[in-house]
C-alpha cells in the first residue's frame, strides 16, 4: 500500500509518466487508420499548394493546363496569397505545410503526418505542463491517458487542418505564462508566451479564447511587473508580429465577417434560441471535461446532470485543496477550460446561428479541461479526508465511458470517401498516363495536389462530362468524379 501512495507524491512516478508519454506519442504516430479526405482538408490541401477559390476562375479561359503550370503556383507567395483570399486564417499553418510536403512529398500520408507530428508535439507539451502541476506524480499519466482518448484531439491528429499545431502553441504558451506567473518574473517567460500565442493565433484565429485568459491572468496578476521597460519590451514583438499579420491580411478577415453575415442571413429562415445555444455549449464542455455521458444521448437533462457533476467536482475538490496554490492551479485550468464554452457560445448569440458550436472549435481548450479534471482526481486521492475508494470510483465514472468511447470510435472508424483524386492520381502514377479530361479546374488542382514532382500531366477541360477521363494505352477510360464539397 505504501508504494502505491508513493506514486501519488511529487517524483513518486517520473519512470511510469515517461513510459506513459512514449506509448501516447507512439499510439497516436503509428496506428493505422484508414484515412478519406473532407471538404475543410481539401482547402488545406489546396492553399499549401498555391491554390485559392480564385483559381478556377482564373483559369477557366483555357482548355489545357499543363501540370507544369499549376506546380508554378506551388510557391509561399502563391499560398499567402490563397490565404488571403480563403478568409486569413491558418497561414503559419498553411506555409508550414507546404515546405513540408516539398520536402517530403505530396502523398495523403505526407498531408497526414504533419498533423501527426503536431500531434506528438502536442502531447510532448502537455507532458510538461503536467510536469509543472503534478511534478512528477502518477497524475501526470492519468491526464496523458485522458488527453490521448479526448475525440477532439485525437481527432485533430488525423485530420489536415491547422488545430493541432495550435493546441501545441496554445499549451506552449501556458507552460511560459504559468511559468512567469507562479515561478520567476523572466522577461524571457512573458516573451515566450507571447511568441506561442502568435503562433496559435496564426494557426487558428479561434486560439484566441484561451490567449484572452492567459492575457487577463497576466494583466490581473502581475499587472505591476508587466509594465517594467524590460517586460514591455518583450511584449512589443508578438504585438508587431499580430498587427503586421492583421494589417496585411485585412481582406481576408472581411471575407471571414461577410461569411458569417450570409451564414446569419440563412438561420433567419430556420430560427435560432439562446437556450439552445447554451445547452449546446454545455454538451461540449461535458465531454471536454471527461464526464462524457453525452456521447450516449445527449438530451436537454443528460447534458445538464453532466454539467452539474463537473460544478459538483470543482466545488469539492476546491473546498478539499489543502494549499492555496492547489486552489490558484485548480482555478487557473478550470477558467482555460471553460474559456471555449464562454466565447463560443456569445459568439453563436451575437451570430444568431449556431455555426461556432462546432467540437472541433473547442480544441483549444481540450488540454487545460483535460488537466481540470485530473487535478481534481488529485486532490481527490491526496486529501486524507476523501475515502480512497470514494476517489477511485469517481475515476471509473471518468475514465471508463472515455476510455470505452475512444475504443468504439476507433473500432468503428470508416471514414467516407468524398474526394477519389487522391486514387486517380495514384493511378496517373501508376499507369503512366500523361493526359486526362476534367470537368471542373478544380478537379485538376486537387489531383496535381497529390501527384510526384517529376509527374508531368496535361489537363483537358471537358465541360459536357462528369467524369474523369484517362487517355490510357489502351484508349480512353472513364471514372465517375466524386467530390462532396460541403
Amino acid at each position: 500500500m505504501a508504494g502505491v501512495n508513493a506514486l501519488f507524491l511529487p517524483g513518486g512516478a517520473k519512470n511510469i509518466n515517461l513510459v506513459c508519454l512514449l506509448l501516447a506519442v507512439c499510439f497516436l504516430l503509428f496506428l493505422p487508420l484508414k484515412k478519406e479526405m473532407w471538404y475543410d482538408e481539401s482547402i488545406s490541401v489546396l492553399i499549401s499548394n498555391g491554390f485559392s477559390h480564385e483559381t478556377a476562375g482564373e483559369l477557366s479561359a483555357t482548355q489545357s493546363v499543363s501540370s507544369e503550370t499549376l506546380a508554378k503556383m506551388n510557391t509561399s507567395a502563391m499560398v499567402y496569397k490563397a490565404t488571403v483570399i480563403d478568409n486569413g486564417n491558418s497561414f503559419i499553418y498553411n506555409i508550414a505545410l507546404h515546405y513540408f510536403c516539398l520536402v517530403c512529398g505530396k502523398s495523403i500520408g505526407t498531408y497526414l503526418w504533419f498533423s501527426k507530428l503536431w500531434g506528438a508535439a502536442s502531447l510532448l507539451a502537455f507532458f510538461t505542463l503536467c510536469n509543472l502541476l503534478f511534478e512528477g506524480s502518477i497524475f501526470t499519466a492519468l491526464a496523458l491517458v485522458l488527453f490521448l482518448t479526448d475525440k477532439v484531439f485525437w481527432g485533430m491528429g488525423h485530420e489536415i487542418r491547422g488545430y493541432q499545431m495550435g493546441i501545441f502553441f496554445i499549451i506552449m504558451a501556458t507552460v511560459y505564462c504559468y511559468k512567469f506567473l507562479y515561478r520567476q518574473e523572466k522577461s524571457l517567460y512573458l516573451l515566450l508566451t507571447g511568441l506561442f500565442c502568435v503562433g496559435a493565433v496564426l494557426s487558428h484565429y479561434l486560439s484566441v479564447y484561451a490567449i484572452l485568459v492567459l492575457v487577463a491572468y497576466l494583466i490581473f496578476t502581475k499587472k505591476a511587473a508587466l509594465f517594467s521597460a524590460k517586460n514591455v519590451g518583450a511584449m512589443l514583438l508578438p504585438v508587431a508580429l499580430v498587427g503586421i499579420y492583421l494589417a496585411v491580411s485585412i481582406s481576408g478577415f472581411q471575407k471571414m465577417s461577410n461569411m458569417n453575415a450570409h451564414i446569419k442571413e440563412k438561420s433567419l429562415t430556420e430560427g435560432f434560441s439562446i437556450v439552445k445555444a447554451l445547452i449546446l455549449s454545455l454538451k461540449f464542455t461535458s465531454a471536454n471535461f471527461k464526464i462524457a455521458f453525452t456521447a450516449f444521448k445527449d438530451a436537454t437533462p443528460v447534458i445538464l446532470i453532466a454539467f452539474a457533476i463537473i460544478a459538483a467536482l470543482y466545488f469539492a475538490a476546491l473546498k478539499l485543496a489543502t494549499s492555496q496554490i492547489e486552489k490558484r492551479n485548480l482555478n487557473f485550468l478550470v477558467i482555460l477550460g471553460v474559456s471555449g464554452t464562454i466565447l463560443l457560445a456569445a459568439l453563436s448569440i451575437k451570430s444568431q446561428h449556431y455555426t461556432a458550436l462546432y467540437f472541433r472549435y473547442y480544441s483549444f481548450c481540450v488540454p487545460f479541461s483535460t488537466l481540470a479534471t485530473a487535478y481534481m482526481l488529485k486532490i481527490f486521492f491526496t486529501n486524507a479526508r476523501v475515502n480512497k475508494i470514494m476517489a477511485a470510483g469517481i475515476a471509473t465514472v471518468v475514465f471508463i465511458p472515455c476510455i470505452a468511447i475512444f475504443a468504439l470510435s476507433i473500432i468503428k472508424h470508416k471514414p467516407e470517401l468524398s474526394y477519389n483524386h487522391i486514387a486517380i492520381a495514384a493511378e496517373l502514377v501508376k499507369s503512366n498516363i500523361s493526359t486526362i479530361e476534367i470537368p471542373d479546374w478544380r478537379d485538376a488542382m486537387m489531383i496535381q495536389s497529390f501527384l510526384p514532382a517529376n509527374k508531368n500531366v496535361q489537363y483537358l477541360m471537358n465541360t459536357s462530362s462528369q467524369d474523369f477521363v484517362l487517355h490510357t494505352s489502351d484508349g480512353l477510360q472513364k471514372i465517375p468524379v466524386i467530390r462532396l464539397d460541403n
